[in-house]
């Protein structure tokens, strides 16, 4: 349905096509992988008398749900940019209704549970206490960025409206892995403004868009569809420059994350990958085929969380260059906000951290696999 396969099919063919499907497992695939609202106008398009009315009410009402909550989410972007640029802090939207519109020309179209916000890193905390003044909390376990290494071990800080149910996640970096990336101010330079908004909301350069698209779709494990299909619709829709993406990949170690996407979207959407693409698929194909498949077996898995996938961690490691697992060894003898938060001590004596961080880390072990077998019993 997502490929658009029924399209050139007969009635009968249709039908047949059809015929056994469980449509409440159907639904739920459709809810896990958050497409409602494309496979929702998808098939009020085919106007396919074999769909039962049940279900095209049901992801009618998503749908309409979905619309209403992009809404929601556009009126609080502009209104959260508008009070950062008030403050002279420049921000980058990454997702949202701004991304929305931008691959689908509809923000009904795509799910968001949040907006998504890049600032330079030395306005992180002026940036909380905007948006403490328009009412958000930080989420509760989120950690405060009390040790000095807080700037390349964490990537975000996530904030909630308790009235509103908004969320905002204010970036620093586009991601938690700590490799190389492209800096704040280079990103700004290239960006663009948001054709949908009134008010300036500025965007990531196509280019770096799907850079940071793929790389978040793989350190998901894309057990989400919907992260897939904005690629495939970025393909389809949007001239991209494949060298400079190419070359910003190379530079961040992630071609085989590319070639990963790439493989993904051709097998599962058959997205139509002209030659411009070949050399990202072919660079690191063998890599890039291997989590290509163990992506779809996160995919099958239906989990609500990547953190409760078999392998994940082994599967995020894997996603790493040479140089980022080295780094990745080394960022470990680090002290981390959760040694601060599960032993506080006074600023002057930050530096037994270092000592300190092997027994707290096994002391953390220690605790989550009691609290697991605990939760057996």
């Amino acid at each position: 349905m997502l490929r658009g396969d029924l399209a050139d099919l007969t009635s009968q063919e249709i039908r047949s096509q059809l015929h056994g499907i469980d449509w409440e497992l159907f639904l739920q695939l459709v809810y896990h992988h958050r497409l409602y609202s494309v496979l929702y106008m998808n098939l009020k398009k085919a106007n396919l008398p074999h769909v039962p009315e049940t279900i095209m009410e049901r992801l009618k009402q998503q749908y309409t749900m979905n619309t209403f909550r992009m809404l929601q989410l556009t009126a609080e972007m502009e209104q959260v940019c508008g009070a950062f640029r008030e403050r002279g802090i420049r921000t980058i939207t990454l997702k949202g209704p701004a991304l929305a519109h931008d691959l689908y020309g509809d923000v009904s179209l795509r799910t968001s549970k949040d907006l998504d916000i890049l600032i330079p890193v030395q306005e992180v905390e002026a940036a909380e206490h905007i948006l403490t003044d328009l009412g958000y909390k930080r989420k509760e376990g989120e950690r405060a960025l009390t040790v000095r290494s807080w700037k390349w071990r964490e990537h975000h800080i996530c904030y909630i409206h308790p009235e509103k149910r908004t969320q905002v996640e204010i970036h620093w970096r586009l991601n938690p892995d700590s490799g190389r990336e492209t800096e704040f101010e280079l990103l700004w330079k290239r960006s663009r403004f948001s054709l949908y908004t009134h008010t300036p909301v500025r965007m990531l350069e196509r280019e770096d868009l799907w850079v940071y698209l793929v790389t978040h779709g793989a350190r998901h494990g894309w057990f989400r569809l919907r992260w897939l299909m904005d690629i495939d619709q970025m393909i389809r829709t949007m001239p991209l420059d494949m060298k400079k993406v190419e070359r910003r990949m190379k530079a961040e170690g992630r071609l085989s994350i590319g070639s990963q996407t790439l493989h993904l979207a051709s097998n599962l959407l058959n997205t139509p990958l002209d030659n411009t693409y070949g050399p990202i698929m072919a660079m690191r194909e063998r890599t890039g085929r291997r989590l290509a498949r163990e992506s779809v077996m996160f995919m099958n898995d239906m989990l609500d969380s990547p953190a409760e996938m078999k392998n994940y961690q082994s599967y995020l490691f894997s996603l790493r260059s040479t140089k980022q697992k080295w780094f990745f060894f080394i960022e470990r003898l680090y002290p981390s906000t959760w040694d601060v938060h599960q032993l506080p001590l006074p600023r002057s004596l930050f530096f037994l951290y270092f000592p300190l961080r092997p027994f707290l880390w096994f002391w953390r072990r220690f605790k989550k696999s009691t609290m697991a077998e605990r939760g057996k019993i």
